[in-house]
């Protein structure tokens, strides 16, 4: 039991929170360079005020959808590591890419075709947040040992 949870719960748990608080972070900050774009002034001062805002109120829901991606995503990834050990970093982060794709793809079909991840619906802004997932996925490959949990 003590395994499992330092070989796969801890490096889980720190992947979600990586990967919520990057995809949070790059989602504000696509925002506002958007507006930016069309002429608005914000200050680094609103910039940190709407950061924090947006990390505590919608990351408090993203992480349940990040959560979902990712444990389905990198327990997969556990399996497909001990087949090809030299590709395992990669695997992870390919792994954690994907759940972030997925999760957004899904999440916009859901939601009438909208995207409600504000700072993925242009394509610069989807690719952050799939870097996010990657990212969390390295998390993954790095805090978790090569023992074997399953």
């Amino acid at each position: 039991m003590q395994a499992f949870f330092k070989t796969f719960l801890i490096p889980l748990m720190a992947s979600i929170l990586v990967t919520t608080a990057l995809g949070m972070v790059f989602s504000t900050q696509r925002v506002i360079s958007l507006l930016r774009n069309i002429g608005g002034d914000i200050s680094f001062s609103d910039r940190l005020t709407m950061t924090g805002f947006d990390l505590i109120h919608f990351g408090s829901v993203f992480i349940i959808f990040i959560s979902i991606a990712l444990t389905v995503a990198l327990t997969l990834a556990l399996f497909l590591s001990r087949k090809f050990p030299k590709l395992r970093r990669w695997i992870f982060i390919g792994a954690g890419m994907v759940a972030l794709f997925i999760m957004l793809f899904l999440m916009k079909k859901t939601f009438f075709d909208i995207q409600i991840v504000a700072g993925a619906r242009d394509s610069f802004g989807f690719f952050l947040q799939i870097m996010a997932g990657g990212i969390g996925g390295y998390v993954f490959h790095r805090l978790n040992q090569r023992s074997s949990i399953i």
